[in-house]
């Protein structure tokens, strides 16, 4: 299989294309070089019986989920939980009983529903760009959101607020025809392929597909961050 080059940015020329963001951004490193966020299973009974809840739930919402792609996106999530601090590293048996997720658990959540609707869905991680009034003010609701936290069971928080670039976590889905589709389980939507500018503007994504997949005009390949 012959790739074209040119649509598959290699990370200097990512770097170059965001630089006039970037400069100002402390944590931009850890961002491009955080692993994607998965739920654990302790492989016992708790765990096992938490997740089967869960998808009989999914299940049991699919039927007022309106379809699209020939799936139901589990735009329910956003009324069983809220977003704010995860406790880091989590697993099945615990997130049943969170009220407050981040957006890694929504990612894993949705990837599970897409996964038993026969949906092959990976995990992706986007770069978006924001205005500092807004960074600021997620700063200090996090601050407010793991103040509320067992300071025991917080661990090391990753620093996913910059000054105006965020990090953040979606899920990929990887269609038969060889084109993805890009969902943001936090907030229910589907991202476009398309570069714009202004609040919440995509600047970037990778995903952990392991097959190449067309987006729009980008082609996504397993671990490379392209950019928009």
């Amino acid at each position: 299989m012959i790739l074209d080059a040119d649509r598959v940015k290699p990370i200097n020329d990512f770097k170059f294309h965001l630089k006039g963001l970037i400069d100002n951004e402390e944590f931009y490193q850890r961002w491009i070089e955080h692993p994607s966020s998965s739920i654990i299973h302790h492989e016992r009974e708790c765990c096992e019986e938490a997740r089967l809840w869960f998808l009989a739930y999914a299940r049991s919402m699919e039927g007022w989920t309106a379809a699209q792609y020939q799936m139901k996106p589990p735009t329910w999530l956003a009324q069983l939980f809220k977003w704010g601090p995860s406790v880091w590293p989590i697993s099945w048996c615990q997130v049943i009983k969170e009220k407050t997720i981040d957006c890694g658990v929504f990612a894993a959540l949705a990837r599970e529903v897409f996964s038993a609707q026969g949906v092959s869905a990976h995990p992706a991680q986007a770069l978006l760009s924001y205005n500092q009034n807004c960074t600021d003010h997620w700063k200090d609701l996090w601050i407010k959101g793991m103040n509320k936290v067992d300071k025991r069971k917080l661990g090391d928080v990753f620093p996913w607020v910059g000054n105006k670039i965020v990090y953040h976590e979606v899920c990929v889905l990887e269609m038969a025809d060889g084109q993805a589709k890009v969902y943001d389980s936090t907030f229910g939507n589907w991202l476009e392929p398309h570069k714009r500018v202004g609040f919440g503007a995509l600047l970037s994504v990778r995903t952990e597909c392991p097959r190449l997949l067309n987006w729009g005009d980008k082609l996504l390949s397993y671990g490379e961050w392209v950019d928009l």
